[in-house]
């Protein structure tokens, strides 16, 4: 079963590339230049992004074994995930 491996390559992925961004941003702030908090904001922004794309990987992983039970409920939390950002968003 391939799914807990796509799902922990997803994760462990994206958490060491926020890791990696926010750090370089944390370098690039002691030289003091305009573009070190949007650096820092695209590391936290991937952190923030990561379980969602584990969700993704998810489902496109149970999509391959062909549980479509489990794919419907994977889209049932994404589309909540959606419509609670589109919500505060727009509130």
């Amino acid at each position: 079963m391939r799914l807990y491996e796509n799902t922990a390559s997803a994760l462990r992925y994206g958490i060491v590339t926020g890791i990696i961004i926010i750090a370089v941003g944390l370098m690039v702030s002691s030289f003091d230049t305009e573009y070190e908090d949007r650096i820092l904001w695209f590391g936290i922004l991937i952190m923030l992004a990561t379980p969602l794309f584990g969700i993704v990987v998810s489902m496109i992983s149970l999509a391959a074994e062909k549980d479509w039970k489990w794919v419907s409920v994977a889209a049932v939390l994404l589309s909540i995930i959606a419509a609670g950002i589109l919500i505060a968003y727009f509130m």
